[in-house]
């Protein structure tokens, strides 16, 4: 009798085995899937970062400050003449027969820069102007940042294409209460140039007139 034990013990081996491999065929899913094999999603994916791009080095040059000083420029002839104050020593580039830009002599590129532009053939309200100015920011630059727009001016900050970071003042005027805008001023420089850059701009703005004599209110 002594040899049943190890035989009554395989048999209950091999019936806890089948038992087994039953009970776990019934809670398997044994549907066939279809359609391609494809990755399944983690619970709570990570969005992927993208890698911050480094500004390049401001140019060393001297900010530029409030208060410079200014002298009468006169630009256009007939009735788009506009006169105006601008600083003192600059070097004066016509870009077209209606923009103009001055900038520092000496000064290192990406540093500070103006420009003017007569825009009144366009026959757009300043509200408007401003708006299609935020439009072509955003579509043409990187890291736009509206900081302040108000009925007449914007600031902001945007990077060149050279990777420099740039902060802008720009100032639409209506200079003979027409109810569209006439000129566009703007102020390009460093952050380093900013309170001067909001001086200069105002002070240009302030002091321009048109062929008739009128003054910005």
């Amino acid at each position: 009798m002594e040899w049943r034990g190890p035989a009554v013990l395989v048999a209950l081996l091999a019936i806890g085995a089948g038992g087994g491999w039953a009970a776990s065929a019934q809670t398997r899913d044994t549907s066939i899937g279809r359609g391609t094999a494809a990755p399944v999603a983690a619970d709570g994916p990570e969005m992927p970062v993208e890698a911050e791009r480094p500004y390049r080095p401001d140019p060393e040059d001297p900010p530029l400050e409030p208060g410079i000083p200014m002298v009468p420029a006169t630009v256009g002839t007939g009735k788009f003449e506009i006169t105006f104050p601008a600083p003192k020593g600059w070097s004066t580039n016509a870009n077209a027969t209606n923009e103009w830009k001055w900038k520092q002599p000496g000064t290192s590129n990406n540093t500070y820069v103006m420009r003017i532009e007569q825009i009144d053939s366009q026959d757009i309200t300043i509200e408007d102007a401003i708006d299609i100015r935020v439009e072509r920011l955003r579509a043409e630059q990187d890291d736009v940042r509206i900081l302040d727009r108000q009925s007449s001016s914007l600031e902001y900050t945007y990077r060149s294409n050279e990777d420099t970071f740039r902060h802008s003042f720009m100032r639409w005027l209506d200079l003979d209460a027409s109810g569209q805008a006439d000129v566009e001023i703007v102020v390009h420089g460093r952050e380093r140039d900013a309170e001067g850059a909001e001086d200069l701009i105002g002070r240009v703005a302030g002091g321009m007139r048109g062929a008739t004599g009128s003054v910005v209110p």
